[in-house]
């Protein structure tokens, strides 16, 4: 029996043995690494539809063949390594069936655990990993390709050469304004006829309540299409504005192919007929050149079709208020916020205010749109803990007056506004929101749009923001004709508490000591000690330590003191000074005489001989930094060892005696050491 048990025992841990080494086999064949281009597309559904938003990462390789979906992404990451060979690892989800944007071939879904460039030559135009960037001329070409049977076109094609303009409000003109000039469509041009598509409508897509169009379909059979007139090296980007709606949205992004023997990334949008107005263009072009969505509020963020609801981005609301429109092509979109500003690299370093932890100031933001001052920041960005992916961004916003050429006409208001990055946020599967949230004061107020657009979300002359938790602050101060005045703090340490002595009280130790209570963020604390309230005669003690306890040097006896002290903050600004305390010092009953006390205005020092000194100096100051030298006399020949000072006040001094060498250079000097000068 005890032999039948043994062989049972070891039956069963063998049978366990093998199924955790099988467990451990398919979890390692569930990670894969492939090789290959990003893609990203974006799918935006029409104003009031109820529909939420889409975003699909694909992984193509260098023939241009989507070879897998990932999952996990965000779009900064996305459009970092844009047109750059990277290694992507994840852990296998299936294949995706035939349906969905690329139902060409069942794609396998890869849940993304790492990514690197693989070391492979990037594209020419790869921008650098971590640092995307778009600037120059980056023109695109429209396509107007037609369903099968689709008797009908949303406009004549001659229409769309006006679109595109680079005046007011063509779609040119308006990325030369809202990038500061940094980048321009110039060259973008229009195939003048509508193309026939082999195929009707229902070959390419379904039901428009979600996302089931064949986008790679659709590329390839408008593209070739048009490939007999247009040699696409000419163009960055391609339009394809279609006869009829597709599935649930609009689609942008970019996308890595062939056209014409190049290789590369081409930005991309899928355009049904609600989308090919002005907002919707500009919007999807944005998704193109790397913009990501943004929402509000920072608390308890959107998601669904709600994401789009900040009128103050052309990537959320994109038209705004739509209060300004054009009776052909809708509504004139408003600019874009600065955080995407920033990421673009269209808004100069030099106009933009970085506010570290332990700094604090007052700046003038001039408005994000044709500014009027050539030296206003235009951004302020406020790290939150020092982090380079979370932080504050500050921009103001006015509100342009109907008939200007400026689009933030359909901005709710002249305010400031606050977004709150975390790179990364929003990514999918996810929200979709974007990495930038307008920050409210009362999330609960009413809805996300109420909240974000209304009085909530714009800052006025005297509101402050107070992040209490990472203890930031950015108040109003003074809105002037085209900017607004703010005073920003990032954990600045406030002034302390003094402790002792405080009251007047009477102390008889000759060398008090002070204290205080500590404060958060302080990298150091000034003290300063003088016999009047108001800090005017001299210091008689300005030191800085570390410490909340100061030992203070032998004081004069027989009169008040008042004292106070500041912290000093990891930027090296410094408090207001705290309360002003007081103390009273007396002589303690039958004391000697205190050592290193002076009835004389001119006391004599004496110090030790060096052998090898010609001489010496000696230097007297009210602080031990000697930054203000209160006297200093140079003394020749060996055996001279003492010297007078020059006429002093009363108070405490510091001294110190520098050795001379022959070829009249000083040598080290000593520690300092300490006096008082009480005449009576």
């Amino acid at each position: 029996m005890l032999l039948y048990q043994r062989r049972l025992a070891f039956i069963l841990f063998l049978t366990v043995c093998l199924l955790l080494i099988g467990m451990m086999s398919a979890a390692a064949q569930n990670t894969v690494t492939l090789t290959g281009y990003i893609a990203a597309l974006n799918g935006d559904p029409p104003r009031d539809s109820n529909l939420p938003p889409q975003q699909i990462f694909l992984l193509q390789d260098r023939n241009g063949q989507v070879i897998a979906r990932l999952e996990g992404l965000d779009s900064y990451t996305a459009f970092s390594l844009r047109d750059q060979e990277v290694r992507v690892t994840g852990r296998s989800g299936g294949t995706q069936g035939q349906t969905g944007a690329f139902p060409t071939t069942p794609l396998p879904f890869l849940e993304v655990t790492d990514i690197q460039k693989s070391g492979g030559q990037p594209s020419a135009q790869g921008a650098p990993y971590g640092a995307p960037a778009v600037s120059g001329s980056q023109p695109w070409i429209n396509i107007l390709c037609q369903f099968q049977g689709d008797p009908d076109i949303p406009h004549a094609p001659g229409e769309y050469n006006a679109l595109f303009g680079n005046t007011y409000p063509g779609i040119d003109h308006y990325w030369r304004q809202i990038s500061y000039d940094t980048v321009n469509i110039a060259g973008t041009a229009t195939h003048l006829v509508w193309l026939p598509l082999p195929r009707p409508r229902s070959y390419y897509a379904g039901s428009t309540s979600t996302a089931n169009a064949n986008l790679d379909a659709l590329f390839a059979d408008c593209v070739n299409a048009a490939n007999p007139y247009v040699n696409f090296t000419l163009y960055d980007g391609i339009n394809m504005m279609f006869s009829d709606v597709l599935d649930c949205c609009a689609w942008g992004g970019w996308y890595y192919t062939s056209l014409d023997g190049q290789y590369r990334s081409w930005s991309v949008t899928w355009l049904p007929p609600w989308a090919q107005e002005y907002d919707y263009i500009t919007h999807e072009m944005g998704h193109g050149f790397g913009l990501s969505h943004s929402s509000g509020p920072q608390v308890n963020p959107p998601s669904g079709l709600d994401i789009y609801i900040s009128q103050w981005d052309v990537m959320s609301r994109s038209g705004g208020t739509c209060l300004v429109w054009d009776a052909g092509f809708g509504c004139i979109p408003p600019g874009t916020i600065s955080y995407s500003l920033y990421v673009s690299g269209w808004i100069p370093s030099s106009r933009i205010a970085t506010i570290s932890p332990g700094t604090g100031t007052t700046i003038t933001l001039e408005r994000l749109r044709q500014p009027l001052s050539g030296a206003n920041y235009l951004m302020a960005k406020i790290p939150i803990n020092g982090s380079s992916s979370r932080y504050y961004t500050v921009e103001a916003r006015f509100k342009a007056p109907a008939g200007q050429q400026n689009y933030d006409q359909n901005i709710p208001d002249s305010a400031i506004i606050i977004h709150d990055v975390q790179v990364g946020r929003g990514g999918w599967p996810g929200t979709n929101t974007g990495p930038a949230l307008v920050v409210v004061d009362n999330p609960a107020a009413g809805s996300a749009s109420y909240v974000v657009n209304g009085e909530n979300g714009r800052w006025k002359p005297g509101e402050t923001f107070y992040d209490a938790a990472n203890d930031i602050q950015i108040s109003v101060l003074s809105q002037g004709e085209s900017s607004f005045m703010i005073f920003i703090s990032n954990q600045l340490p406030g002034a302390p508490t003094l402790t002792a002595p405080v009251g007047g009280s009477a102390i008889t130790s000759p060398a008090p000591v002070f204290t205080w209570g500590a404060v958060k963020y302080a990298a150091g604390y000034e003290i300063q000690v003088d016999t009047t309230n108001d800090f005017t005669s001299g210091a008689v003690i300005a030191a800085q330590t570390n410490s909340t306890r100061y030992t203070a040097p032998v004081l004069a006896a027989g009169r008040p003191y008042y004292w106070r002290v500041r912290t000093l903050s990891s930027g090296g600004t410094f408090s207001d000074w705290s309360a002003t305390a007081s103390f009273q010092l007396d002589s303690a009953a039958n004391a000697a005489p205190l050592p290193r006390q002076f009835a004389t205005t001119t006391p004599t020092l004496s110090w030790n001989r060096i052998p090898w000194a010609s001489g010496y100096k000696i230097e007297v100051s009210r602080t031990t930094s000697f930054g203000a030298i209160s006297s200093a006399k140079i003394v020749t020949g060996v055996s001279t060892l003492a010297s007078q000072t020059d006429p002093l006040a009363n108070g405490l001094y510091y001294w110190r005696v520098c050795p001379r060498r022959n070829d009249g250079a000083f040598g080290a000097c000593s520690k300092p050491d300490s006096f008082v000068v009480n005449v009576p």
